[in-house]
């Protein structure tokens, strides 16, 4: 069995109303923020203004850098980084979903480096490099977990290349996770987020042939909460109780916590999608869900045991796990097909080989492997 090095150095607080807490917790970071942010819903919702209030009333000064795209990019990261030394930023704030969360992490690692953030994603080691700014995540999206681990995705669109890297400066100084904040997301988006969730687990539970009963329990566990409330939430999206599990079940999904007990595995369909977005801008959570029914019965051959014990443990079915996989999409609305996000069949190879030329890991001889990949 791998070893298993579990290490975090995040201050996690999560609870309904704990936005509140925004100032007080800034205050304790820094005195300059920058806060990065994605189109206008949080200007609408009325949160940013909150948020900046908060922060003056607790002595904080503050900056907004807005416009963070769906898929964030290099280009967009370049020029956060710019406004944070323009600004002579202490603190970074990201108020958003995944991609305002990616973006501020890789602000920082830009801002804190002087160097375009493109360079580390080619392979520049981003060890050694010392923080020039505390990070603060403010979630607001059950989806991608980022507010408690040190991955981000970044896309670079002159080339469609959409790579994932793992950095010492990614690791947040605070998440803040209020449930309450994710009632204002609308129920498409909702659902993106909670197949993301799953699939943040699920991957690694098929991937990891051997499984491990402590791992495997836990990751089952997480599998559950999504596959019972992400369907009530999409049904009736006021349901508090819902939203906080699902968050909850986000934040814990794309952290190391997977990892207790000894379970590793990896995310190929992760992987596989970066390319779908690269060239199409889909959705991370509409691409998932366009390939993880195919990539399940593909697997059927190498991984049958595992998928039936997704289909049993998770679904509660004896037969046709995959059906059941289908179903429960279907039922959140997110059975979809590639040629429905707007892949055409000019591009699959294309995109097969960028797959392999941007994912690390996805050809691993031995793919229970210890790499970043495995858990981020």
């Amino acid at each position: 069995m791998a070893t298993i090095t579990f290490y975090t150095p995040t201050k996690l607080i999560v609870g309904e109303g704990t936005v509140s807490k925004v100032g007080e917790e800034a205050a304790l970071l820094g005195k300059r923020a920058l806060i990065v942010t994605g189109g206008s819903s949080a200007k609408k919702s009325g949160l940013l203004d909150k948020v900046l209030a908060d922060l003056k009333a607790h002595g904080v000064e503050a900056a907004v850098f807005a416009g963070v795209p769906p898929n964030p990019r290099s280009s967009t990261v370049d020029e956060g980084a710019k406004a944070a030394a323009e600004y002579k930023a202490d603190l970074i704030i990201g108020l958003g979903g995944g991609s305002a969360m990616d973006a501020a992490k890789a602000i920082r690692l830009s801002y804190s480096s002087g160097r375009p953030v493109w360079e580390f994603y080619l392979g520049a080691d981003s060890r050694g490099i010392a923080p020039k700014a505390a990070l603060l995540l403010v979630c607001t999206m059950a989806a991608t977990g980022s507010e408690f681990n040190n991955g981000a995705v970044v896309t670079n669109w002159e080339t469609h290349e959409k790579r994932f890297i793992a950095a010492p400066v990614y690791y947040p100084s605070t998440s803040i996770v209020d449930p309450a904040l994710t009632l204002s997301m609308p129920v498409k988006q909702l659902a993106k987020g909670g197949v993301d969730i799953f699939l943040h687990v699920m991957e690694n539970y098929v991937t990891h042939l051997e499984g491990a009963p402590l791992a495997d329990g836990i990751r089952e566990a997480i599998m559950k909460v999504v596959v019972e409330w992400l369907p009530l939430s999409v049904k009736d999206p006021s349901n508090i109780e819902a939203r906080t599990n699902l968050s909850w079940a986000s934040t814990l999904a794309c952290s190391q916590t997977i990892t207790l007990g000894g379970g590793l595995g990896f995310r190929p369909i992760h992987l596989i999608e970066h390319p779908v977005s690269g060239y199409f801008d889909a959705s991370h959570g509409d691409g998932l869900s366009a390939l993880l029914p195919a990539w399940l019965r593909q697997s059927m051959g190498v991984r049958g045991e595992r998928i039936a014990r997704l289909g049993n443990n998770v679904f509660g079915v004896k037969k046709d796990p995959v059906g059941a996989v289908e179903k429960w999409l279907d039922s959140v609305g997110m059975k979809l097909s590639l040629k429905q996000l707007g892949v055409t069949e000019d591009k699959i190879g294309v995109m097969a080989q960028a797959a392999l030329d941007t994912s690390r890991g996805l050809l691993a001889k031995d793919p229970i492997h210890n790499n970043v990949e495995s858990i981020a």
